[in-house]
């Protein structure tokens, strides 16, 4: 009976974690989806428009995210993988957008071999034990956070954002 329970206790955790890897994608999906159609919707001429001085340009928000997913994605998959710099160095649109296009593929490649074992499993963050679902859910609240960014530099432009389009 103890070992029934406790088989039925280790498919529930497994099953869990397996809903942990899932709902980690499905964000994370979501959220860069809409960051590349904004990247790739916003006009060349706008990517150094600025709300106000003290500020990152749109082109500049769409690097810095190409360069902080490669830095958390390699960190969740204990790989030192330096991202491509784009925020500092690069400044046209189409190099911006193949930036962004190739750390999308990387961390795809990293959610991807997430398991829910290796979901839980710890790594060192920031100096911090964390498992490698926290880093990757970090990540996606990053990418929000940004993409709101994006939004209000596509509203102020006069441009609908991909996640309201339709509406």
């Amino acid at each position: 009976m103890k070992l029934l329970l406790m088989g039925m206790l280790a498919m529930g955790a497994l099953s869990a974690q397996d809903l942990l890897v899932k709902d980690a994608t499905g964000q994370w999906k979501q959220a860069i989806t809409n960051v590349l159609k904004a990247a790739e919707k916003m006009p060349a001429e706008k990517y150094d428009y600025k709300a106000t001085p003290e500020v990152r340009t749109f082109g500049g928000f769409v690097g810095h995210i190409a360069d902080a997913t490669v830095m958390f994605c390699a960190a969740a998959a204990g790989e030192k993988k330096a991202p491509a710099g784009a925020e500092k160095t690069m400044k046209t649109k189409d190099a911006l957008v193949s930036s962004l296009k190739d750390s999308i593929a990387y961390c795809d490649k990293v959610y991807g071999g997430l398991t829910g074992a290796s979901a839980v499993e710890p790594v060192k963050f920031f100096g911090q034990e964390r498992t490698r679902a926290g880093i990757l859910f970090f990540n996606n609240m990053h990418v929000y956070e940004h993409y709101g960014n994006l939004v209000t530099y596509m509203r102020s432009s006069g441009l609908v954002p991909p996640s309201s389009e339709g509406r």
